[in-house]
């Protein structure tokens, strides 16, 4: 009886792992696994999104796969209201203070203090807005793509 029992939790633990072992071989460098320094970070200008600065560390925001992408803003940049359509958008703060509110109309008096350490998400097609403050501000993006950005006002892109 307990060899039955042994064998079947043996086969489970074999099923459950194949996939995900298959998952991460399929994954370019999943195997030997990613290491990036700060400095080792390339940094691209993007003037289609409010002039920022980003550098993807993992996967590609065009796919519909998981990434990781830096973002960083001068400070005073003011990002206009805007939605994405991709899932899983999830933030963290890591450097300055990003002053940030939910909303289709920019409004001073929504925006909430985000230092860093800071942690917020960006629901499917849920405006948002925000401003940079008086330093740079770095953000860590984790999202699923395809990523994409539409301003609430047509004037701002």
């Amino acid at each position: 009886m307990m060899q039955r029992s042994l064998l079947r939790l043996v086969l489970l633990c074999l099923f459950c792992a194949a996939p995900l072992s298959m998952a991460a071989a399929a994954e370019p460098g999943a195997a030997k696994g990613v290491a990036i320094l700060p400095e080792e970070i390339v940094w691209v200008s993007n003037p289609k999104l409010h002039g920022l600065k980003t550098s993807v560390l993992r996967g590609d925001p065009s796919l519909p796969e998981p990434y990781v992408q830096r973002i960083r803003l001068a400070p005073g940049t003011r990002l206009e209201p805007h939605f994405h359509p991709n899932e899983g958008r999830v933030v963290t703060v890591l450097e300055g203070t990003l002053y940030f509110a939910f909303g289709e109309r920019f409004d001073n008096a929504a925006l909430r203090a985000m230092p860093a350490g800071s942690f917020f998400t960006e629901p499917v097609k849920v405006p948002h807005f925000a401003v940079a403050g008086s330093e740079e501000v770095v953000l860590e993006l984790h999202a699923i793509g395809p990523d994409g950005t539409t301003y609430v006002d047509s004037d701002h892109h």
